[in-house]
């Protein structure tokens, strides 16, 4: 169902023609959905509470899709841990086969597999292999746990910004430009339409409660102060902190290959993420040029048919190898594809000291 509203709702051209029986159909049922997503807001927020031993630092977005909280959840992970810090992750493990709530140990992770823990989760346990992890639908139930049993010094709850029943020390807001109404150098667009009849889970007004908003996916030093001002609109008092993210080369094996080797490479991309067509820009950004391309809908799950698909797109461009996204990877076998398979290695920073605002210093 997840595929089928994407591709509905980012149709275009001709498919836009043949899609517009579900698109007005999303938008019809679009002021119903809101009513009762603004109900539960607000449910949420009259049964708030906290009380937690641990630090309690939040980051989500208004919108449905990505736009780089996790690659940020894994960077604020890493910053905290290098500093002595105990830190325990909290994620729903969205596509994940089981249902059980699991608090896990500092250094477990990579004990679970997709089917138990998600895609998201698994590639977090991969690459932060220090942090614990609470993965699960009911997150105030996770953080309470994970508090209780594992001790930590910061708890960080990946997309938790419409989780007003958590009391929060640092509520992060991550947008992109397109959240604003702008493109990426900041030039005006068309305003989102909001769920399920556009991709807004909130209205940016929102964004008036956030301690901090993170910006990512912006161009050009003009676009940043266009970018920031707008996002200082709705919310004059927080911090607005741009983040670059950047293509720095890719894995193949466990081992790293530098950009300059991998934009020789002549690749197929393809991916199941949420924010594909900027994973296309950033290819075309680092100098990487795929000779095909196929994007599928977010929180992929392969099957054969996918793989055989996958190959038979590779020999018809003539690609000499793969590209995916360390999400996908996890999801992946090397040994299901006719040629290498390669990570994409993906670098996050921001354009100016955070330290302050998230109180690095001070857990």
């Amino acid at each position: 169902m997840n595929r089928f509203w994407e591709l509905v709702i980012y149709s275009q051209g001709a498919e836009r023609f043949y899609c517009f029986p579900f698109l007005f159909l999303f938008k019809l049922i679009t002021p119903i959905y809101q009513f009762f997503s603004r109900r539960n807001l607000r449910r949420r927020a009259e049964n708030c509470s906290g009380g937690y031993k641990a630090r309690v630092i939040s980051l989500g977005n208004i919108t449905v899709g990505g736009t780089g909280k996790s690659p940020l959840t894994v960077w604020l992970a890493r910053q905290f841990i290098d500093r002595g810090k105990r830190v325990v992750i909290v994620h729903s493990g969205y596509g994940r086969k089981s249902q059980d709530d699991l608090v896990i140990g500092y250094g477990e992770g990579c004990n679970f597999d997709v089917n138990q823990i998600g895609d998201e989760s698994t590639m977090m346990a991969i690459m932060v292999p220090q942090a614990g992890l609470a993965v699960g639908r009911n997150k105030k139930h996770l953080v309470k746990a994970a508090d209780d049993r594992l001790k930590p010094d910061v708890i960080l709850i990946d997309d938790g910004y419409q989780r007003l029943d958590i009391a929060k020390d640092l509520d992060i807001a991550v947008v992109n430009p397109l959240t604003l109404g702008l493109d990426r150098t900041g030039k005006g667009r068309r305003l989102l339409s909001a769920f399920p009849g556009g991709i807004l889970r909130e209205s940016v007004d929102s964004l008036s409660r956030a301690d901090a908003i993170y910006v990512t996916g912006i161009e050009g030093e003009a676009g940043s102060r266009e970018i920031k001002a707008a996002a200082g609109k709705y919310n004059s008092s927080a911090p607005v902190i741009g983040w670059r993210m950047s293509l720095t080369g890719a894995w193949l094996d466990g081992e790293f290959v530098d950009l300059e080797e991998v934009k020789k490479l002549r690749p197929l991309l393809f991916a199941g993420i949420g924010s594909y067509n900027r994973l296309k820009a950033m290819c075309r950004q680092a100098g990487i040029e795929p000779v095909d391309d196929y994007g599928f809908g977010d929180h992929m799950d392969y099957d054969k048919m996918d793989i055989e698909m996958m190959i038979n797109l590779a020999r018809t461009a003539e690609a000499d190898c793969y590209l995916t996204t360390a999400k996908d990877m996890v999801k992946l076998s090397p040994r299901s594809f006719d040629r290498p398979l390669y990570c994409l290695d993906l670098a996050v920073e921001p354009d100016e000291a955070v330290a302050d605002v998230i109180g690095l210093e001070t857990v």
